[in-house]
């Protein structure tokens, strides 16, 4: 087993685009949570429960 080498594949290059829309997505879910929360008290957001 000492003979063997392991080849790793080359690293990807990171694509510029990732992380800012990684970021947006984030905010997005943050202002659904937000929106939600806000508009569940006066009664239940979606669905029956409560």
């Amino acid at each position: 087993m000492a003979g063997k080498q392991i080849d790793f594949p080359p690293q990807q290059k990171e694509d510029s685009r990732v992380a800012p829309f990684m970021i947006g997505l984030s905010l997005l879910c943050v202002v659904v949570v937000v929106a939600i929360l806000l508009t569940d008290r006066g009664g239940p957001f979606i669905g029956p429960w409560g």
